[in-house]
């Protein structure tokens, strides 16, 4: 056994006999929980120190504990990206492949079929069109010719069944990254960020609008209240329960470079494809000048905001490695907002995602544990779920059904 292997199998084996002599109770309350013993949560934990990335199917993130060594590693694929989930099935991206994954009776992930992607990427960007259509960029997303390319994946076969590019117009020197996809009555939205030739985000908020059945682009729209319109690596939009369309903006240093402008939440209405001239919410002008990331809408107006503690940043680094994130809850017609009682977390991305009892997750990485919390927002209470042992940190969670 060579040394790494036997450094992994010293660690597995130590924390299975710690698991056994530990306490395991559950501490999360009497929140109402869906376990039924289907498989439905995704996390990828992270322990850097002996080179696990793997991933980790639950059947609940809402209450319990578990560790590291009851994830798995796939067969020759050392790391992942996590792409989308959905009908029971994980979409994850690794050096540029596309596979699709269901998961057995035992937790255990099985390859449906892979598809070769569009390049590698950190944040590959997605949205379905059907229930079977997932329209997919998974290569980088910034560049300075403004060529993007796309797949349409029929995920049933796991085929491509149609192929093009996004195109955003730039002068010499300039750059641009689309920020998401989203799909919204028969169109794809794309939000993107249009850089200068110095890197800087231009000081407003474009995005283009296509028709999802012909991908013909129809127009660009902007809005020049706030620059830096959506993220790839975490949830930064939500429909609310009348078909409205939030979007937030980060035009931090740590994704758009124009911190002049606010970040803030932009609205398209029901049956709309331009920017409601009305709405508009600084998010900054609530929290001290602070700048946003993930927005995870969570019904009756409420929003759970990732918010930036800009005394905790000295360097780029510090927007992901150090303990620097916070957790408020914004209501998105009143304004009102709220600081969750959860302490300050580290590594943001994908750390956002909706229950399948339509409660807010967030996945946190604090200076003493992993653990998930749990946002009602029709009681207005933040409970813990999952504690997550033996891990450095969580790369992501995901729910796929």
């Amino acid at each position: 056994m060579n040394r790494k292997r036997y450094l992994r199998y010293k660690y597995i084996m130590l924390t299975l006999l710690v698991l056994l002599i530990s306490c395991s109770d559950d501490d999360s309350g009497v929140q109402p929980v869906i376990d039924d013993g289907e498989f439905s949560y995704l996390i990828a934990p992270a322990l850097e120190s002996a080179e696990l990335y793997p991933m980790h199917p639950l059947t609940t993130l809402q209450s319990g504990t578990t560790s590291i060594s009851q994830a798995q590693e796939i067969p020759d694929v050392p790391w992942n990206v996590l792409v989308a989930g959905r009908n029971g099935f994980v979409y994850l991206n690794y050096d540029g492949t596309l596979s699709k994954y269901s998961v057995d009776e035992q937790g255990i992930l099985v390859n449906e079929g892979s598809v070769l992607g569009t390049g590698v990427s950190g944040g590959p960007l997605s949205t379905f069109t059907t229930e079977s259509e997932m329209f997919v960029s998974t290569g980088t997303r910034f560049n300075e010719s403004g060529v993007f390319a796309y797949q349409i994946i029929n995920t049933d076969e796991m085929s491509e069944t149609a192929n093009g590019t996004i195109t955003i117009d730039l002068k010499e020197g300039e750059g641009a990254a689309p920020s998401i996809y989203i799909f919204k009555e028969g169109k794809i939205l794309v939000p993107y960020i249009h850089y200068d030739a110095d890197g800087a985000s231009y000081p407003f908020a474009p995005m283009q609008v296509y028709d999802a059945a012909t991908m013909t682009l129809e127009k660009t729209i902007s809005d020049d209240r706030t620059a830096g319109l959506g993220l790839s690596v975490v949830n930064s939009h939500g429909f609310d329960e009348a078909g409205n369309l939030y979007l937030i903006s980060c035009p931090s240093n740590y994704w758009v470079a124009n911190e002049d402008k606010p970040s803030g939440l932009l609205r398209i209405n029901n049956g709309a494809t331009d920017f409601d001239a009305d709405y508009f919410m600084d998010l900054s002008s609530k929290f001290e000048g602070n700048h946003t990331a993930g927005f995870l809408y969570v019904g009756n107006n409420k929003a759970i905001v990732q918010v930036f503690d800009s005394e905790q940043i000295s360097e780029y680094a510090d927007y992901q490695w150090n303990f620097s994130v916070e957790y408020h809850v914004v209501d998105v017609i009143t304004g009102e907002t709220e600081r969750l009682d959860i302490p300050l977390s580290l590594y943001p991305r994908h750390a956002l995602d909706l229950a399948r009892d339509g409660k807010g997750m967030i996945a946190t990485t604090t200076e003493t544990e992993n653990a998930i919390y749990i946002y009602d927002s029709q009681t207005s209470t933040l409970s813990k779920g999952l504690v997550y042992d033996n891990t450095d940190y969580f790369e992501g969670i995901m729910t796929f059904r």
